[in-house]
Order: C-alpha cells, then sequence, then structure tokens
C-alpha cells in the first residue's frame, strides 16, 4: 500500500480491466467532482488525493497490471489527460500521448472487450453511437470533460496538476488477493453492491479451500452476470419499464429475484439476507467438511454462479420480447408487471412454457403468458394484493414440476385470490384506483377495433403518457339531479365506476380538465383510442352524458372485462 501521484502511477505501466468487472458507470457529477479536485489543487498549490486504486499484477508481462479496483479514475484521467494532450504543441503532444496513451499501438488503458474500441475510438476524437450503458456513461463524460477543456485557458498547466493528483495504490501478486483487498477497501468508501460481495465471497471460499481452482470460472460467470445486468437496465430505461429504470433498481433486485427460485428459505428476501445465506452455507460445508477436498464448497459455488448467470440470461431474454412483442410491451411497460411475478415469468421462460397452449379443452385458445397476464390484471391489480408466499413455493423447484400441474396451480391461484364473481363485483365498483386501467382500456379499444396495436404504435401511445378520464368531472360543474343522479352522494356512488371513465392522452386531458362532458366531445374527438373517440361521439349524438348511459356503459365494459380476463 503506498500513496503515488498519477504521472508515477501511469509511468511505464500498461493496465487491461479484468473481463468480470463492471462497465464504465461515472455520471456527469463525478467527472465535475473530479475537475473541482484538480481546481482546488491548483488554487491551494497542494496535491490532492482522490481515492484508491487495487491492482493485480500480470504474470505473464512485468508492464500489465489487472485493475481489480478504481476502473473509473483511471479511465476518467484517462480521458482527461486525452483532451488536454489534444490542445497541446505538437511536441508535447508527442511526450505526453506516449506516456498515457498509448506507446506505438498499445494502449495504456485496455477496458472490457466490449468497450475497447468505443473508448479507443473517444481517444483518437471518434464519436461512435454508444451500443450498452457503460459506452453511453463514456460519450456523456468525453463530452462534458471536452466542454470544461475548452474552457481551461493553460491546458499544460492545468495537465501537470493533474499529474500531481495522488492514490493510494495497492498492488497484490494474485487477482484473488486483489479482490479481497478490494472488498475490504471499498467497504470502508463507497458501498460494494451485496451481489459484488457475493463475488468476492465466493472467490475468497475457492481461493481458501479450493487452491483457487474455480477463481476463473466465477470470474467468468460474473463477468456474463454484470454485463446481462447492465443490458437489462439499458432495456428498462430503452423501453420505458418502470420497475426496472427506477434509480433504486440494481443488480441486487435480480439476485433477489432468482434466491426465490433457488430457495426456499425466504420468500421475501433482502440481498443482504442472500448474501448471509451464501456465507452460512459456505461456512457450514467448511466446517462439516470430513476431508481437504472440501467437494460440498466446490459444487455448491458452482451450482450458485451458473443458476444465477441461467437466470440472468433469461431475464434479459424475455425483456428482449418487449421489444418486438405487443402483448409483452403491454405486460412490462403499460400493465407494469409486479416485482413479485418476475421470478415466475423469468423462470417459465427458462423452460419454454410462456408461449406453450394450455393442456385443457376450455382454455385451449391461451397460453402461460396469458395466465400471468390474468393473474396480473385481477389479483395484484384488481385486488391490489401480494401474495408472495405463495408465488415463491410455485417457483422453488418449478423446474422438477410437470407442465400441467404448474397449469392447474396458475388458475388455482387465481381462483384462490380472485374467483370470477369477486372480480365481476370490483368491476361494478369505484375501480378508478386500478393500476391496470390503461392496460383494460387498450384491450378494449384493441376489440373494438378489432386489430392490436403494432408494437410502433404502442411506443407512441406510452410516450404520450395516457391518464384515465373521468368524462363527468370529479369536481362537477353541472347539478346532479339534471343527469339523473338522485343527489350528489348519489353522484360520488358512481363518480369512479367503469362507466365514467376513458383514456386520454395527459396533453389532452390536461385541457378539458372540469369541462361539461357535452364540451369535451372536440378533444375526445381528437384521441388516438377508439373507445374515447366513441364516448364522445356518443355524447354528441345524444347531447348528454347521463347515469343511464353511464351505468349502460359500465356493464359493456365490465362484461368485456369477465370475457377477455376468463378464468
Amino acid at each position: 500500500m503506498a500513496s503515488i501521484k498519477i504521472k508515477d502511477f501511469f509511468n511505464g505501466r500498461f493496465f487491461e480491466i479484468p473481463k468480470y468487472q463492471r462497465g464504465y458507470a461515472w455520471e456527469v457529477q463525478n467527472i465535475r467532482e473530479l475537475f473541482d479536485d484538480v481546481i482546488e489543487s491548483i488554487e491551494s498549490n497542494s496535491n490532492h488525493y482522490i481515492g484508491t486504486i487495487v491492482l493485480s499484477k500480470s504474470q505473464d508481462d512485468d508492464e500489465k497490471f489487472y485493475v481489480v479496483d478504481g476502473q473509473q479514475r483511471i479511465t476518467t484521467t484517462t480521458l482527461i489527460v486525452s483532451a488536454l494532450i489534444k490542445e497541446l504543441s505538437e511536441k508535447d503532444q508527442a511526450y505526453y500521448e506516449r506516456f498515457y496513451l498509448k506507446e506505438d499501438k498499445r494502449y495504456r488503458l485496455t477496458p472490457l472487450n466490449r468497450d475497447c474500441k468505443f473508448l479507443t475510438d473517444l481517444l483518437d476524437s471518434k464519436i461512435g453511437e454508444p451500443q450498452n450503458k457503460s459506452q453511453r456513461y463514456l460519450k456523456d463524460a468525453y463530452e462534458e470533460i471536452k466542454f470544461k477543456v475548452d474552457k481551461i485557458e493553460d491546458k499544460l498547466k492545468f495537465l501537470k496538476s493533474v499529474e500531481k493528483l495522488e492514490v493510494m495504490e495497492f498492488v497484490e501478486n494474485s487477482e484473488g488477493d486483489a479482490i479481497r483487498i478490494f472488498q475490504t477497501v471499498n467497504d470502508r468508501g463507497k458501498p460494494l453492491s451485496n451481489m459484488e460481495k457475493a463475488k468476492s465471497l465466493l472467490i475468497y471460499f475457492s481461493n481458501r479451500y479450493l487452491d483457487k481452482k474455480l477463481d476463473n470460472q466465477i470470474n467468468d460467470c460474473f463477468s456474463d452476470i454484470f454485463e446481462l445486468y447492465d443490458d437489462i437496465k439499458h432495456l428498462g430505461e430503452e423501453i420505458n419499464i418502470n420497475l426496472i429504470k427506477n434509480k433504486e433498481f440494481n443488480e441486487d433486485n435480480l439476485m433477489r429475484y432468482h434466491f426465490v427460485s433457488y430457495s426456499d428459505e425466504n420468500y421475501d428476501p433482502t440481498a443482504s439476507y442472500v448474501l448471509q445465506f451464501l456465507k452460512n452455507k459456505l461456512t457450514n460445508f467448511r466446517n462439516n467438511s470430513k476431508s481437504d477436498d472440501y467437494k460440498e464448497i466446490e459444487d455448491f459455488i458452482i451450482s450458485y454462479a451458473e443458476d444465477l448467470k441461467s437466470f440472468f440470461e433469461s431475464c434479459k431474454k424475455v425483456l428482449e420480447r418487449a421489444k418486438t412483442d405487443p402483448k409483452y410491451f403491454k405486460l412490462f411497460v403499460i400493465l407494469n408487471l409486479s416485482a413479485t411475478l418476475y421470478p415466475l415469468i423469468v423462470k417459465l421462460e427458462l423452460m419454454n412454457l410462456l408461449e406453450k397452449g394450455l393442456d385443457d379443452e376450455d382454455y385451449k385458445n391461451y397460453t402461460f403468458y396469458n395466465l400471468i397476464e390474468l393473474i396480473e390484471v385481477r389479483v395484484y391489480k384488481t385486488r391490489g394484493t401480494d401474495p408472495k408466499a405463495d408465488i415463491s413455493r410455485l417457483v422453488y423447484g418449478i423446474e422438477n414440476r410437470e407442465t400441467i400441474d404448474i397449469q392447474n396451480w396458475l388458475i388455482w391461484f387465481n381462483s384462490r385470490w380472485m374467483l370470477k364473481e369477486e372480480f365481476q363485483s370490483y368491476l361494478f365498483g369505484d375501480i378508478f384506483g386500478n393500476r391496470a386501467l390503461n392496460h383494460i382500456f387498450i384491450a378494449y379499444c384493441e376489440n373494438l377495433k378489432k386489430v392490436e396495436f403494432t408494437i410502433e404504435e404502442l411506443h407512441i401511445i406510452s410516450n404520450k403518457n395516457p391518464n384515465i378520464e373521468h368524462i363527468l368531472a370529479q369536481t362537477p360543474t353541472f347539478a346532479p339531479r339534471s343527469l339523473g343522479f338522485k343527489n350528489k352522494e348519489d353522484f360520488i356512488d358512481f363518480e369512479h365506476t367503469l362507466g365514467n371513465l376513458t383514456i386520454l392522452e395527459r396533453s389532452l386531458n390536461s385541457s378539458v380538465q372540469n369541462k361539461n362532458a357535452i364540451d369535451k366531445v372536440d378533444t375526445y374527438g381528437k384521441s388516438v383510442f377508439k373507445m374515447t373517440k366513441m364516448v364522445g361521439s356518443e355524447i354528441d349524438s345524444k347531447k348528454t352524458f347521463s347515469k343511464l348511459e353511464l351505468q349502460e356503459r359500465t356493464k359493456v365494459l365490465a362484461d368485456y372485462c369477465l370475457e377477455r380476463w376468463w378464468c
């Protein structure tokens, strides 16, 4: 361990980001903070500490080091130096480029394979189109750095100040030792995710008890897992899946979802619980081992790592369906599938069951996908309950069940939590708060048109942020008796029922507000939703929308829902 200046840190070295590492992840604010550190060091005429870097030595190249921790700082420093060098004299450019960027044709920094060309292109002032999350961050960093450098008057002076920045350096002979240092050091600063800790834990047991036998296998497996997670997160942001695009969602969420399918110890685990489960299992195998081969530790590590990877692969695969298949787009984006059902849909995808037809004459036109959608609409959104324990009991060991048993269990589950009669009661009651309404109304519009929305149309609809619109306004300006209601209380009883609701683009919804129904007709006519156009046309024909029309419309919509979500 030693404090070392950036200039000495780079001197004569070549750095490689191991494939098990995460991609580049610094945001613009991190870049700005680093520039502030340099400016502060210039103004105070002092050195400035910018963090810890953990390296492991290459066994076959004395000049090459693997970056176990610190790739964000090294990559960002490289981008800053590159931007500054381009503004120097030709003589200075040649010196600094050889020192910090590349010697002959060998680059000083080699990032993850899939980001390698993208970064080297940036260093050569070629801005490509990002293909993943880390490349988007790299492009944002490059652009922000260029903005900052353009405003620096004395580029050479600033570069020399960058050279004086200090890092705390740990250099280990093996990656296993470096990874253990990485966990210890990082936990004193920004916490690792529990999944990163899980990887370190598995590496530790491989190092300590298996003579490093599984180190490469673990690293390869988690390299794929972290890459899969980045792709999943990118998919969520790209197609607007609320659960996944949420800033709080990370790989720990997926590790929790996987755990439900891997163990029956806890149906609602935290990520910390999963990590403790792994520690307990490995420790028990170690303590109970009757020989020095620790076969149980080896088998468990392989089982867990490979199963976790398969889960991530299947999750990515099912989410990718939403890019091209309208029904999966509606499930994940419009309906916003509940987190509790992710382990189930991922495992059904892994078992190739989602598109399999049901084995029953009454359900011959339906698939397992339809069962998932039905359960989401009726149980999770309409009833508003979340039976995690039941779902976990199905998901754990589901691959060992017969297909017909899974089918029958899902049908039982739906009836257990939402009988048809109970569903009917909900449909005739106060339904405004039902989070499936957008999905229900979009499906009803498709039924009216006799054709489903294309994936392109669904993207347009999603971007318009449709709202649930009250035809008779929640703050009415009409006299309830004039529309057939006994009094205000009678209107309130019907205010949030299906017949008084429709779907309307947000921009149009804001323009109608508390207008009378007859005054909304023109706006309704501008909607892309057929049900809203139709109700506008009906209001225009009758010149009214009374309690009678509301009740009739409620029955039509409720009957449709009972037929559409059939079980």
